[in-house]
């Protein structure tokens, strides 16, 4: 079995996050494809047999840019949407094995000396 990496937190420990609650989202995939008919009705289908996997929306605010830094790094070891890698939920404190579904945008809301960064939308999907 091979070592993935864990998606840094930025808390005091593993238990503790600096993750914004605010926009934390759990929901499911949804697992049907349908088609359109002629008529107006939907035909739909389940798209595989696999379970619905979990998607996961979160946020950082007020990241240092060490830690600004230190994400950016990690989404380039992970080849950005390509490689899973270890989320740890934070409520259940659970490690998930997920990938990014989109590339990370960070805004800077800094102001003089005091840089500070917001990466909102980190979009997850379980694997």
């Amino acid at each position: 079995m091979s070592q993935y990496p864990t998606m840094p937190n930025f808390g005091v420990n593993a238990i503790l996050t600096k993750e914004d609650s605010a926009h934390f989202k759990e929901s499911k995939e949804d697992n049907t494809v349908g088609n359109k008919s002629e008529a107006g009705y939907t035909i739909s289908r389940p798209r595989n047999k696999q379970k619905r996997r979990r998607l996961f929306d979160t946020a950082f605010t007020n990241l240092k840019d060490s830690q600004k830094q230190q994400l950016q790094e990690f989404e380039e070891d992970v080849g950005g949407t390509l490689l899973p890698f270890f989320y740890v939920h934070p409520q259940t404190h659970e490690l998930i094995l997920v990938q990014f579904k989109e590339p990370l945008s960070f805004v800077y809301k800094g102001n003089g000396l005091n840089k500070r960064w917001d990466v909102h939308g980190i979009k997850l999907r379980e694997v």
